[in-house]
């Protein structure tokens, strides 16, 4: 059999072969291989019926069986999806709609304290996509033209096509739109699937949001592709995740670090609901003492938005004395050049900047220059520290840019920084990530006020909580005068001194 070069006709092989196996269970449903096929078919032809073939298709709603089979639908009618943030402030879904040009939009209404129906009205009419369709596994039928009139399950789709557009923060503060094709994506997913090693006999629990690199090219495609359920929770508690553990006995997770945390930290949490774990992401130590060493073989790696998840990855057949200190091997096609400040190229073990060639590279930002990020040899300028030893093993060190990492998401000073100094009573605000080279960060906000006004504490949490996603708010305000502020020769704030002046003031505070 012929591979299948872009994501709908991957899915139809999937169905092939796998067929009444289950695929995607969530609270609600659980669909087999087979289903999630047919209901792909079904938001194919809506799609192409409303004349979105081709065009842009915005996805906001929780993770589950019915955000996979509108996906698989835009992808299959050959749309490009345009996967939209569950944390989103009516501030930030404006931004993504003035720049995203949606023919649609697949919305879950409302999702807890959210209204996105709410959030969507409040947008000038111009900017509201003249298609809307309610998220659900079963498409909606008024209008759309049957299936083989359509002709949407059979529609070829070029691999170069742009299969999502995927916003993401960047230094100046704004979200940007990484472009990723059928290609790119695929590339990544199916040497993910060979690493992570699930097969169809397993079952792995995931919380990594579907609208994320991590948690639909890392996790939920590699996963499918393996033959492998993937069971979703709408959202992460550790109650939720403790009850869907009960339930299903998964044989592979996959959650993001703080969260284990709070999931083994938990009262009613039971060694004996990770009796069956052998497989999944992350590293075997952050669970301990609680899974067998000898016999789960987790894996982990290093990627981002633009290069379509991992370049790097462990393998679940790595040696422990490799999976202890690495975070993998390049996967197939991948050149990663580390660089020192005078652009040569560092030898093994030598830390410097990463640069990435791979097959799952972006292409591009949309309605940005072409080229943006890329070095002269087309490399990705990651802006990241790392070192690859002796072994070919990757090592990440830290960063070299703004960006901010919180809960295992890109964070952009610039943006809380513009958000806070909307206060009439601030004059300026510096945010950092403490401690400044660590994997996972708290933000602090130093804030310096008009005259001697004191700091307005409850006001700004209340103003970051109407303005940003809970993951860019800051954990801790500290008050500045213009003085103490460390300014480079053209009068720049140093990030790395501001750091600094941050953890001295964070530290007093606490004493």
């Amino acid at each position: 059999m012929t591979e299948a070069t872009d994501l709908g006709g991957t899915l139809h092989a999937w169905a092939d072969r796998f067929a009444d196996r289950p695929a995607v269970i969530d609270a609600e449903a659980t669909l087999t291989f087979s289903a999630l096929d047919r209901a792909a078919d079904d938001w194919a032809a809506a799609l192409v019926g409303a004349g979105c073939a081709g065009r842009h298709v915005g996805l906001l709603g929780a993770n589950g069986a019915a955000w996979l089979a509108a996906a698989f639908g835009a992808w299959r009618a050959g749309a490009t999806l345009v996967p939209i943030s569950t944390f989103v402030t009516a501030r930030e879904l404006g931004e993504i709609l003035e720049d995203a040009e949606l023919a649609a939009l697949i919305m879950q209404p409302r999702l807890h304290s959210h209204d996105y129906a709410a959030m969507l009205q409040a947008q000038p009419p111009s900017q509201r996509p003249q298609h809307q369709f309610p998220l659900g596994v079963e498409a909606p039928q008024a209008g759309a033209p049957a299936v083989s009139e359509a002709s949407a399950p059979n529609r070829q789709v070029d691999p170069e096509a742009i299969a999502a557009i995927l916003y993401t923060s960047g230094t100046t503060g704004r979200a940007k739109g990484v472009m990723l094709s059928h290609r790119a994506i695929l590339a990544t997913v199916r040497p993910t699937a060979e690493r992570g090693g699930l097969g169809p006999d397993d079952a792995l629990l995931s919380t990594l949001p579907l609208f994320w690199v991590a948690g639909l090219v890392i996790r939920a495609l590699p996963t499918l592709a393996s033959g492998c359920a993937l069971i979703l929770v709408e959202r992460f508690t550790p109650e939720l995740v403790l009850a869907t553990l009960r339930r299903h006995r998964p044989t592979a997770l996959h959650l993001r670090p703080p969260q284990i945390g709070q999931l083994l930290s938990h009262p009613d949490f039971d060694p004996a609901l990770l009796a069956h774990v052998r497989r999944g992401g992350g590293r075997i130590e952050w669970f301990q003492p609680y899974l067998d060493a000898g016999s789960t073989w987790l894996i982990t790696g290093y990627g981002m938005t633009e290069t379509a998840g991992y370049v790097t990855a462990l393998d679940c057949r790595d040696p422990p004395e490799v999976r202890r200190t690495g975070i993998g091997s390049p996967l197939p096609g991948v050149e990663i050049h580390i660089m020192d400040a005078a652009g040569q190229r560092c030898g093994p073990g030598i830390t410097g900047e990463v640069r990435v060639r791979a097959p799952g590279l972006f292409s591009g930002y949309h309605r940005q220059p072409p080229g943006t990020a890329l070095d002269a040899d087309g490399f990705l300028r990651t802006g990241d520290l790392g070192h690859i030893d002796a072994a070919g093993q990757f090592h990440f060190s830290g960063r070299s840019k703004d960006l901010l990492r919180v809960k295992g998401i890109n964070v952009s000073p610039a943006e809380v920084e513009a958000v806070l100094a909307s206060h009439p009573a601030v004059d300026a605000a510096y945010v950092v990530g403490l401690p400044p080279d660590a994997l996972e960060q708290e933000i602090v906000a130093l804030v310096a006020t008009r005259g001697d006004a004191p700091l307005p504490e409850a006001e700004l949490r209340a103003l970051a909580t109407d303005a940003l996603s809970h993951y860019k708010r800051p954990a801790r305000y500290v008050s500045v005068r213009h003085g103490d502020v460390p300014l480079s020769g053209t009068a720049k704030p140093v990030r790395a001194r501001l750091a600094e002046l941050a953890a001295r003031r964070v530290g007093s505070d606490l004493d």
